[in-house]
């Protein structure tokens, strides 16, 4: 199995932090490292225990997800992000700064599980890899009822287009 995975939640809502904290301790080889309430507390700390991922809502005082996401890619400090947030109109722009998962509150524990795994495999602790990256389309983001859902390629039989629709089979 691999290392556990030392994991940062920054949420203004003291509610929402508890629910993930909840969520993580059901989450296999996960634990919890620290909190944080606004978006310098969490760069400030994230800066200081280095954990391999941080859950980061979009909205907070000060600076927001995304910014303390820009602020860690472009530090030594490089842990996976994941945005559980309440706000679908940011998840662009969370991709944009290679965000490992996007979800949407109320966080399942399932839509969890899934995005630490994922965090694992980008940091090629999840499956053997030959150290160099996919020629191929690894996933696919399509908009689904509750914001926009991942498709694993490998999940995906075939594609059809009908005029501007496309569907996945």
């Amino acid at each position: 199995m691999a290392e556990p995975r030392r994991v940062l939640v920054a949420d203004e809502e003291a509610l929402a932090i508890e629910r993930l904290q909840l969520l993580l301790s059901r989450c296999e080889g996960v634990t919890l490292v620290g909190t944080a309430s606004d978006g310098e507390a969490a760069l400030r700390l994230a800066t200081a225990i280095e954990p391999d991922l941080v859950l980061l809502d979009i909205a907070m005082p000060g600076m927001d997800g995304i910014d303390v996401a820009r602020a860690l890619s472009d530090s030594s400090v490089k842990p996976g992000v994941i945005f559980p947030t309440a706000f679908d109109d940011f998840a662009v722009a969370a991709f944009d700064i290679a965000a490992v998962d996007y979800l949407m509150k109320p966080v399942e524990l399932e839509r969890l599980k899934r995005g630490v795994e994922r965090a694992r495999e980008r940091r090629g602790e999840g499956r053997p890899s030959s150290g160099q990256p996919s020629r191929y389309v690894e996933e696919f983001w399509v908009p689904g009822h509750g914001g926009l859902v991942r498709i694993a390629a490998t999940d995906i039989d075939r594609i059809t287009a009908e005029r501007d629709y496309m569907r996945l089979h």
